[in-house]
């Protein structure tokens, strides 16, 4: 949506900007608790953020899973290498412990200076200077509401039975095979009974291709110190060998690999960055990639930290499943869950009422397109398996909940590969197909009626979304390219089809060349493509075919060219005692042109 900037409204404010303006005339590069921290300890860790980033939107477009990879992979390690080189040249010249970083383009510096941090913000390409962060991972069995707990279901966790997953078994024969999923996480026990037979490496633990651990907590093999990652894999993955003392896993077939991303009960931003880019090369073979990640940790609400990672997963094709947060009220969402490209999953107990602790919406970064958090699924008193070969069933949180997210796509993609690293069409399936909430909860809905802030689209149902793809849903591609009045390709520009029969939407967004493409459900679609500050162009009752390209081509008409303050400058001066402001305001178009 365009916003208008009105100037009655810019004078209007000069008051209030006049004494931050006076005191910053330019924003620095080195954030302000980075400055604090240098000041009162000497040495910090922090991040050198380059100001280019890798433009991987032809990724999305590649229809082969080898070359698709390679391609994000090979832009990430070429765009680093170059815009990072004053950095590294810096770094090595001072003799500075330091780390490159692909999917945020960033270099990390251990124990730097004020100076030195003052020196890398001077040099050319450089965005912004960070501290390292910590997140802490609350302790799942602190989690759980206190009371009466509902028994195990045979010997079903009764996650499994919520989700329909074992119908899913049982009417297909779909089980996940075919797919591989990882976590990041505190490690695995990778012999645990319920995991050691769908290890992706079977009996090697230290296999760089399945394995990482970027502190070196483990000593070289896998481990799991905290039990986190066991547990959440387990109800990804775990074994259905009724030997076991429980079937805790959705997609049982599914193969697994992890990262090592939190040390124990925290995980700092380093290891999460270095598993950021280890899950698109494991071992340095983008072959090597899982399908879907599942991240059942975070930090506060409305931090773009980790953005640029999740967007380099979705570009290579890999799902980003994310907790929504452990923190109880409403705009409580923690990120990265919260962002519109993350998939995030409340948490609701035995009988489908809210748990009591999971975080909910709105999100700082909006409902467009999805409802946030995007679904509710068993994440209360959930069993699983845990190191010691072992399992526990008071194991509580929206970590436990993003599990059954992540083992429910495994489901749908082995069952239907037109689903495959498709990543907003499977949005849109696992939201369209949920079972709808059947409380409004406390927290509103948005005003488009799309579900609500408390669950989200609704009840995870694992039976649903996977019926609907076999039930005969056959598959076309919509593509094309949106240019402007004068031939010019329209970067960024938003195409949404929305399914007559019954308002399904999905949307993609065009590459530099204006080229979008996107995987539909047979049927007639309205088409629309719209970009802020240009037009907006509508095509009805589009066809699209089984198995068949349909082209379709966008002229947006430019739109008015609204105005916006450009800058404010001020200047003082003295005159019989008093002081006189002059205010000068610079007013623009969105063409960048100069107004009277």
């Amino acid at each position: 949506m365009r916003k208008v900037l009105y100037l009655v409204f810019a004078f209007a404010l000069l008051l209030g900007l006049a004494a931050s303006t006076a005191s910053a005339q330019q924003p620095g590069k080195i954030e302000q608790v980075l400055l604090d921290k240098l000041e009162r300890d000497g040495k910090a860790n922090f991040f050198v953020k380059m100001s280019l980033q890798a433009d991987l939107n032809a990724a999305f477009s590649m229809k082969d899973w080898s070359a698709r990879g390679k391609f994000v992979f090979e832009t990430l390690q070429k765009v680093a290498s170059e815009s990072q080189k004053p950095v590294i040249a810096y770094a090595q010249r001072h003799g500075l412990d330091h780390e490159s970083f692909l999917t945020t383009n960033a270099v990390l510096i251990r124990n730097g200076t004020l100076q030195v941090a003052r020196d890398l913000a001077a040099l050319p390409g450089v965005e912004l200077l960070r501290l390292e962060r910590v997140f802490l991972l609350p302790d799942p069995r602190l989690q759980a509401v206190t009371g009466p707990q509902p028994a195990p279901q045979a010997i079903f966790d009764w996650g499994i039975l919520d989700t329909k997953a074992d119908q899913v078994w049982s009417t297909f024969g779909i089980k996940g095979a075919g797919i591989k999923v990882a976590n990041i996480d505190t490690g695995v026990q990778w012999d645990h009974p319920a995991l050691v037979n769908q290890y992706a490496c079977p009996g090697d633990p230290t296999n760089p291709a399945c394995w990482k651990d970027p502190s070196n907590i483990c000593g070289g093999t896998m481990c799991d110190n905290y039990g986190h990652g066991t547990h959440t894999m387990g109800t990804m993955v775990g074994s259905d060998d009724p030997a076991l003392q429980y079937t805790v896993g959705m997609a049982p077939e599914s193969t697994w690999i992890a990262c090592k991303g939190c040390e124990s009960y925290y995980c700092s931003e380093s290891a999460l960055n270095s598993c950021a880019d280890w899950i698109l090369a494991p071992g340095g073979n983008t072959d090597n990639r899982p399908d879907v990640v599942n991240n059942s940790w975070g930090g506060g609400g409305g931090d773009t930290w980790y953005l640029a990672k999740v967007n380099a997963w979705r570009a290579a094709g890999v799902f980003p499943a994310f907790s929504a947060g452990n923190n109880y009220s409403c705009n409580s969402l923690g990120s990265p869950g919260d962002y519109q490209e993350s998939f995030a999953s409340a948490s609701h107990k035995s009988g489908r009422a809210i748990s009591s602790f999971s975080s909910k919406g709105p999100s700082p970064f909006g409902h467009d397109p999805y409802t946030k958090p995007n679904i509710s699924a068993p994440g209360e008193n959930v069993c699983s398996s845990v190191p010691g070969n072992k399992f526990e069933c008071d194991w509580s949180g929206t970590s436990m909940a993003s599990p059954h997210s992540a083992g429910a796509i495994a489901l749908l993609w082995s069952a239907c590969p037109a689903y495959k690293n498709q990543i907003d069409l499977t949005f849109q399936a696992l939201q369209m197909f949920a079972d709808p909430p059947t409380q409004s909860g406390s927290c509103g809905a948005p005003p488009d009626g799309e579900g609500n802030y408390t669950f989200g689209y609704g009840y995870l149902n694992a039976l649903a979304v996977v019926q609907s793809c076999i039930s005969g849903a056959d598959f076309g591609t919509l593509e094309g390219y949106v240019i402007d009045e004068n031939g010019n390709p329209v970067e960024g520009a938003t195409v949404l089809a929305t399914r007559t029969l019954d308002s399904f939407q999905i949307q993609a967004l065009t590459g530099p060349d204006g080229f979008y493409t996107m995987q539909l459900m047979s049927g007639f679609y309205d088409v629309t493509a719209s970009k802020a500050h240009y037009g907006t162009v509508t095509v009805p009752d589009v066809e699209i075919l089984p198995e068949q390209t349909t082209t379709l081509n966008f002229t947006l008409p430019a739109g008015s060219p609204s105005l916006h303050v450009d800058s404010i400058a001020m200047r003082f001066r003295q005159s019989g005692g008093k002081y006189i402001a002059k205010i000068t305001i610079t007013v623009k178009d969105w063409d960048g042109n100069l107004t009277n």
